[in-house]
């Protein structure tokens, strides 16, 4: 039947198509009933061995899972788990949505997850009530939507805070003294960064990621068409990462080294700039890494306040000590604004508007 809806689906009417849809979703949900069924009597059927997956030759339900069905290891852990909720009916009503395949896998996979992380901590009467409030809302009714995982997890989290509001408290002490970040270089140079942040400054972290990562064009070209921005999300993200901490570097409440704002060196030998005049790769090195990069990308960041240069002789001798701050005035960078469109520095396209002079 769904093979002939799905061959007329392209010109079948709107409410044909409703109908398609009802029998597929009806479809899936039986067969991810029939897989917690599946995974209940692996689990805790009589067997030979330990287990009846050990009489199958597999060292457990869940490696069972993921050889014979190709479940990932944590959705097949996750199908064990709702095998024992079908087994010891710890959430009845969820249990029974299960069997009868009204909730989805996933939506069940989420409800249990967040009741276990919570329900040392309340009464039989609370989880009872937040058992058959998260199935209802997962099913959906003849007004409203069933929930997806993501809200269903959102509501049930709130339910619990609301409940408890001490607790949340508590957990946002625990949160601050676990703040941490950790960063190292990578052997081919790059850094990797790792933050664990509270809950509110990792979401407002998040929101500047977010804002910085949406889709949209970045500058208008020379023909009036916008240039399209070909970066993916992650490397926008990363880009508002670094363009944060070098903003951030300029700042008067910053911490200071040695008195100034936190400024990277840049060295490049004087040979080195005679090999980038002359077309050739040529090498400079961070102070803080000790890492080799080029010429042309040193060209490309020492517009910014956060970077400044030293050209040495071929010894090591500081010939010139570049600027660790731009000092045009705001009349002369309204001036070179009109001038240049964009950074005058050879490879560097960013606005002139975000230069520092």
């Amino acid at each position: 039947m769904l093979d002939a809806a799905f061959d007329d689906f392209t010109s079948c009417s709107t409410g044909d198509r409703f109908a398609t849809l009802n029998a597929m979703t009806e479809f899936a949900l039986q067969h991810q009933a029939h897989l917690a069924r599946f995974a209940q009597v692996l689990e805790h059927s009589g067997s030979i061995l330990s287990s009846v997956a050990k009489d199958l030759q597999y060292s457990s339900t869940a490696n069972l899972l993921q050889h014979e069905v190709g479940f990932a290891k944590g959705q097949a852990d996750a199908y064990v788990r709702l095998g024992k909720l079908l087994e010891h009916r710890e959430y009845p009503v969820l249990a029974e949505a299960i069997e009868a395949g009204t909730v989805s896998s996933q939506q069940a996979i989420i409800i249990v997850r967040e009741f276990d992380r919570q329900r040392d901590r309340f009464d039989a009467e609370f989880l009872a009530m937040a058992d058959r409030s998260a199935v209802a809302f997962a099913e959906g009714s003849d007004s409203s939507q069933p929930w997806s995982p993501e809200d269903l997890r959102d509501s049930i989290r709130g339910w619990f805070a609301q409940h408890d509001p001490e607790q949340v408290e508590l957990r946002t002490e625990q949160q601050h003294s676990r703040r941490s970040c950790k960063a190292w270089v990578q052997e081919d140079g790059m850094v990797t960064v790792i933050t664990l942040l509270t809950a509110t400054d990792g979401a407002a972290v998040m929101q500047f990621l977010d804002a910085n990562a949406s889709p949209r064009t970045r500058l208008s070209a020379p023909d009036g068409d916008p240039e399209i921005d070909m970066r993916t999300r992650e490397q926008k993200m990363a880009d508002a990462f670094v363009q944060a901490f070098t903003t951030a570097a300029k700042s008067k409440h910053t911490s200071t080294q040695g008195g100034s704002a936190p400024t990277l060196l840049v060295t490049v030998p004087m040979a080195e700039i005679d090999k980038h005049a002359n077309g050739t790769p040529a090498l400079a090195r961070v102070s803080r890494t000790q890492e080799f990069v080029p010429v042309a990308e040193v060209s490309r960041i020492i517009c910014d306040d956060a970077v400044q240069a030293a050209i040495t002789d071929d010894s090591g001798n500081v010939l010139k000590l570049g600027r660790s701050q731009r000092l045009f005035s705001p009349a002369q960078r309204k001036a070179l604004n009109v001038a240049y469109p964009t950074c005058a520095t050879d490879g560097c396209t960013i606005p002139s508007v975000w230069e520092n002079g």
